[in-house]
């Protein structure tokens, strides 16, 4: 296996086009200014709104945004990547500066919603377009590249924000819809149209995300996706509640914080260059199962250092597998539905981390460590899910000659050059 099948950090960076950097660019500028949802509620209460009425928008947005993204995937399959992302990203920072100027609940909620909606629609053209763009052999170090910037845009952001809100909080979300406004005129600068995205013929146009959903591998790894999410958002549920519960204050828990976000920003893009070398199945496993194991070793503190042990096995586990499970929806999908089945796979992640506190919380108030043994469990389901489902990705040279959907396709090892956020 030579080095140029697995190239390094420094030769993907190096080779990566210009398209591609728009992307990559564009998106840490949005991210940097993506505001609305982290302080909707303090602006909402220090506008006059009651805090239930606060809870209620955030709660729309969220709604918008899942709905988002799986209309931006089947808009980017229709209509092409380059113009969904410019009108998701002009239409998001459109309503964003409207939202200052509102005073009527009603048409908050309503342009909460349409916001989120509009918000989180480029996200399926984005990834598809990456995997387009790039050659398959850099498929993992590529989308390592795109975490590492959505990260660094999402870790920033609130410390900008912040920052904003001494002078105004109008000021902050007139930024927030400035910097969508920049990644849409960043997106006019990429391709008019990619091969794939609109099919192959009127076949290609008539397919749904019924599609999507007989195929029965596919399912399976979005069944391993769902569970991770419910185990992976316990450490924003149900760990507080641990180390409250285990005699320790909240600098703790804000340090076991900044430790996932400082591990996964400066070691992810190494870690990748060795993990693009494992099969896609063998890598999203492997991730999946630390995730678990190091939830299950909470159970084994008081002593903070074994906090930080659990912290740093399920951060591992987040490096890991991320990368890959976020390029594998795109390159198993048929030409016409890649952008389908990137939302496709966003959208049980969403469920999980929309449910997971719930059941989380829950069984913490009758079984304290009933959480993270039932985490163990989980994911041991979770990992079966993504071993048995995964496939190897087709390559470009073999596209002509691509399963359908709902096709038996053998278990054959994947590797991880084309690896898949968010």
């Amino acid at each position: 296996m030579n080095q140029s099948d697995h190239p390094s950090v420094v030769q993907t960076l190096r080779q990566i086009s210009r398209p591609v950097w728009l992307l990559l660019v564009g998106m840490l500028v949005n991210r940097l200014g993506n505001f609305l949802q982290i302080f909707l509620v303090l602006y909402l209460t220090q506008k006059g709104f009651s805090e239930t009425e606060a809870g209620v928008a955030l709660g729309a947005y969220g709604i918008g945004s899942v709905v988002g993204v799986l209309l931006g995937g089947t808009i980017a399959d229709r209509f092409g990547y380059r113009w969904t992302i410019v009108v998701s990203m002009a239409g998001a920072g459109a309503l964003t500066a409207v939202l200052v100027h509102l005073s009527a609940f009603w048409l908050v909620l309503v342009v909460a919603a349409a916001t989120g909606l509009l918000a989180q629609a480029y996200r399926p053209a984005s990834s598809a377009m990456l995997v387009e763009l790039t050659p398959e052999k850099q498929h993992v170090m590529v989308f390592a590249v795109y975490r590492l910037a959505f990260n660094l845009g999402t870790t920033a952001g609130p410390l900008l924000g912040a920052l904003l809100i001494a002078y105004s909080y109008d000021l902050m979300f007139y930024v927030d819809a400035v910097t969508s406004v920049v990644f849409a005129l960043f997106a006019l600068r990429l391709p008019h149209a990619v091969a794939s995205a609109k099919g192959e013929g009127e076949e290609g146009q008539r397919k749904s995300y019924l599609a999507v959903l007989s195929d029965r591998g596919f399912t399976l790894f979005m069944l391993a996706l769902f569970l991770n999410a419910v185990v992976y958002i316990q450490h924003i549920a149900v760990l507080p509640l641990q180390i409250t519960a285990d005699g320790h204050g909240p600098g703790v828990y804000a340090a076991l914080l900044s430790l996932n976000a400082i591990v996964v920003i400066t070691l992810e893009l190494p870690f990748t260059k060795f993990v693009q070398r494992l099969p896609a199945k063998v890598a999203v496993a492997l991730g999946v199962g630390l995730v678990g194991v190091g939830m299950n070793l909470y159970i084994a503190g008081p002593a903070i250092a074994m906090f930080v042990v659990a912290t740093l096995v399920w951060t591992l586990g987040e490096i890991i597998g991320t990368p890959t499970a976020s390029a594998y929806p795109g390159q198993v999908a048929p030409p016409g539905l890649r952008g389908r089945y990137i939302a496709a796979a966003a959208f049980p992640m969403q469920i999980g981390y929309a449910i997971g506190p719930a059941l989380g919380v829950a069984l913490w108030t009758v079984w304290p460590s009933g959480v993270w043994w039932g985490s163990s469990i989980i994911t041991v389901v979770a990992v079966l899910a993504a071993v048995v489902g995964m496939r190897q990705p087709v390559s470009s040279e073999d596209t002509v000659a691509a399963p359908s959907p709902g096709a038996d396709v053998p278990l054959d090892e994947a590797h991880a050059g084309p690896r898949d956020s968010s």
